[in-house]
């Protein structure tokens, strides 16, 4: 019993470190996602081509935190044990979503620690309240689309 509540505890820990990087807000019918990527520019050819690697780290990082918050997060757990003992714990997560109507809101790159730090903001237009969202389709309106074809 006490192994078992040893794996729920460790669970929750990896589940709290896990979604504590995830910055979701939504504003004005705007869901925003902020996404991180970092670059070590001694394992690349120049130092743009280190902050291009980094933005697209990051642009994609906000792009599964987007699926996650979107469409939701299968995670799955196994855990091994022997003579009543833990030995192996293991907890994965995977996402599979299209995304469509997502736009980028913000984006810098910046030098820190000898590295390359990329942050991406990206939004996706839930109504049509803000005035970035008027001349775009909402995702009720994508949706539909999608639902049509």
């Amino acid at each position: 019993m006490l192994k078992k509540i040893h794996n729920v505890i460790l669970l929750l820990v990896s589940l709290l470190f896990i979604t504590d990087n995830i910055y979701a807000a939504q504003a004005a019918g705007i869901l925003k996602v902020k996404g991180f990527g970092t670059v070590d520019p001694a394992k690349t050819s120049s130092d743009f081509q280190a902050k291009m690697m980094a933005k697209r780290a990051a642009q994609l990082d906000a792009q599964r935190q987007m699926a996650e918050t979107t469409k939701g997060l299968q995670l799955s757990a196994g855990t091994s044990v022997e003579d009543y003992e833990v030995t192996s714990d293991v907890i994965a997560t995977r996402v599979k979503s299209l995304i469509k109507g997502a736009f980028i809101i913000n984006q810098n790159v910046k030098p820190e620690d000898g590295s390359f730090v990329a942050e991406v903001t990206l939004g996706l237009c839930l109504t049509n309240e803000s005035d970035i969202c008027k001349s775009r389709d909402s995702i009720k309106l994508i949706s539909e689309s999608l639902d049509d074809k």
